[in-house]
């Protein structure tokens, strides 16, 4: 009995030096793994009970979750960011807010592998220099085509050219909102700004000023042909200007200021009527042309309600009445958008 105790002790000690003790950077979020230090790693640890894969696959999962949780931190603590101070209006600080979670997981690497019994282990480590370094190379040329247009659209501003200016500003906006959430990436990543995030910074959070600027003084003279005069075409075009977030009035641009034309746009409505008799009795015409001309610079666009038709047995009035009837809202407003888009580019807005 004595020797069978004795077995059965050795074979638990044997047991339990067999179980080698997981090293502490596992268990242990303050703790380093000798190669790769928080400072210029971060590392996720990843458990599974069902094979070495899915550990794999939590560890590298826990890495994304820490970056995205950083970068949900950069963006509360540090939304302002700017070259210098860190502080700008609160307008221009509310379009600098983005939305973005780490999509570069193939940079996330499997650096080492343990098991415990059925348990599997992983220790997954992104290099923070390194992916930054590829983030940077990734968004190079979106950041080129931001420059270019954000100088172009300040050049055509300081010699208000407004038509080129909103097309340039455009063209920079579409780039910028990659570029935001690029740099937020960055600097959840390495903890701390990007060296050319200083540049881009400065010549974004300018143009959003300039934006605004424009934005705030833009109106649009509406200039009616006297073929509108006794039709509701001029409350149509009115609404649907103010609809578009714009300030409308009725000056045309050679009546403008040198200091109000800058942001001016002049919109001419141009109707075309055409009654007649036809075969099942008076029957009337209507088609819309409207042109759109920056006051200052050399843009221009236009836009055309579609022809509408009105018929009457016997009464042209009840005819035209018919026609103009079918001159809706919806369709102005659209027509008024295709000529204003391009010749102030409020399609990219």
């Amino acid at each position: 009995m004595k020797r069978l105790q004795l077995s059965v002790t050795f074979a638990l000690a044997a047991c339990t030096a067999a179980v080698k003790p997981l090293p502490p950077y596992y268990t242990a979020a303050n703790v380093d793994h000798p190669k790769y230090s928080h400072t210029k790693f971060i590392a996720g640890v990843g458990l599974s009970t069902l094979s070495a894969e899915d550990a794999d696959t939590r560890a590298k999962a826990n890495v994304s979750a820490q970056i995205s949780s950083q970068v949900q931190s950069v963006m509360t603590s540090d939304q302002a960011f700017t070259s210098k101070t860190g502080d700008t209006t609160e307008s221009v600080s509310q379009h600098t807010s983005v939305r973005t979670d780490f999509d570069r997981a193939d940079l996330i690497r499997i650096a080492e592998r343990e098991q415990q019994g059925d348990s599997y282990y992983s220790f997954a480590v992104l290099d923070r220099e390194a992916t930054d370094r590829e983030l940077a190379a990734q968004s190079s040329a979106d950041l080129a085509k931001f420059q270019s247009a954000a100088a172009a659209a300040m050049r055509a501003r300081n010699q208000h050219e407004s038509g080129v200016f909103a097309s340039a500003a455009t063209e920079a906006m579409h780039a910028r909102g990659l570029l935001d959430a690029r740099f937020v990436v960055r600097r959840a990543i390495t903890g701390r700004a990007a060296a050319d995030e200083h540049q881009y910074a400065e010549a974004r959070n300018g143009l959003l000023a300039e934006i605004e600027k424009a934005r705030a003084n833009r109106v649009v003279g509406v200039v009616f042909s006297s073929k509108a005069t006794g039709s509701h075409l001029g409350d149509l075009a009115i609404n649907a200007i103010k609809r578009l977030g714009m300030r409308p009035d009725s000056t045309a641009c050679k009546d403008r200021d040198e200091k109000t034309r800058t942001d001016a746009t002049e919109l001419a409505v141009e109707p075309e009527e055409s009654c007649m008799e036809g075969p099942l009795g008076e029957k009337c015409e209507v088609v819309v042309h409207l042109v759109a001309q920056a006051c200052s610079g050399n843009t221009s666009g236009a836009g055309t309600v579609a022809q509408v038709r009105g018929v009457h047995p016997s009464d042209r009035d009840k005819a035209r009445k018919s026609a103009w009837d079918k001159v809706t809202q919806q369709a102005v407003q659209a027509a008024v958008r295709d000529a204003l888009g391009s010749a102030i580019a409020i399609g990219g807005e």
